[in-house]
């Protein structure tokens, strides 16, 4: 605990949430930013949620890549 109050207890603020609201990990830092005109929820303003519609994991199952060698006959 600080001396000094801090700019919450200033403006009497709402307590926030110290969980993400996309995944509900614990990431008291969360925030929103805005990535190329997207709103892309972020833990601490650096590390993306995994469950973000626009950057996080997927919600339809990917594709499988097969990859086939090829031998070009001589």
């Amino acid at each position: 605990m600080s001396l000094f109050a801090s700019v919450l207890d200033l403006l009497d603020a709402p307590a926030r949430s110290a969980s993400c609201p996309g995944c509900a990990a614990h990431a008291p830092a969360w925030t929103r930013v805005t990535v190329d005109g997207l709103r892309v929820l972020t833990h601490d303003g650096d590390v993306i949620c995994p469950k973000d519609r626009h950057f996080g994991s997927g919600t339809q199952p990917a594709p499988v890549v097969s990859l086939v060698r090829l031998e070009v006959a001589a």
